[in-house]
């Protein structure tokens, strides 16, 4: 992948094995997020091939991502402060029954999966009335909830305080004993070596 004067990825190889935390770790600049932009869908690579499950995967968009199982949370939050965090999880998903929102439907169908993956959440409170850890596991029920398998998380532990990173280990741990497979970009050694499988 090159930007005009950048050649951000050259001769990339990377294997991702299902079921396994895999730390992606570089310095600043080493083209960690480009490359899971790329398999993400946000960027579109200038040469190489995907693979997933065995097959080609050319339409690489976030939609298609989705639908294949594939979950980012990006460094930055994606999440709207002055909506609630259960409408800030279905944004964008079909109702059941348009025009009509269906909430009770949704919060019922988001509750579902937070309880099979052991995360407890408030989902009436304002995006903007919780804690930036808080919001983090909005984000990673966000994206279980609309079915990843893979979960890309873009330096996670950036924006969170050392309990909170905490959390968020013990979190990834639970996941990943029920089968979610991880891709964890930090340039953080420590956190690296306590949490992954391949590095």
């Amino acid at each position: 992948k090159t930007f005009p004067g950048v050649v951000a990825l050259d001769g990339v190889n990377l294997d991702i094995y299902k079921g396994q935390v895999h730390a992606l770790l570089g310095e600043n600049g080493a083209g960690k997020s480009t490359l899971m932009n790329i398999l993400y869908g946000l960027y579109h690579q200038d040469s190489g091939e995907i693979f997933l499950k065995g097959e080609n995967y050319i339409h690489n968009t976030p939609k298609n991502a989705i639908l294949h199982g594939i979950g980012m949370v990006h460094q930055h939050f994606m999440l709207i402060p002055n909506f609630t965090v259960l409408e800030n999880i279905i944004l964008g998903q079909t109702s059941p029954h348009p025009p009509s929102l269906e909430k009770e439907y949704f919060r019922n169908e988001v509750l579902k999966v937070a309880d099979k993956f052991g995360i407890t959440v408030n989902l009436d409170l304002l995006v903007e009335e919780i804690s930036v850890g808080m919001q983090q596991k909005i984000e990673i029920l966000k994206a279980l909830y609309k079915g990843a398998e893979l979960l890309i998380l873009d330096e996670p532990t950036a924006v969170l305080t050392p309990q909170e990173s905490l959390d968020l280990f013990k979190m990834l741990d639970d996941l990943n004993k029920k089968g979610t497979t991880i891709i964890f970009i930090s340039h953080k050694l420590n956190e690296v070596m306590q949490i992954s499988d391949r590095i």
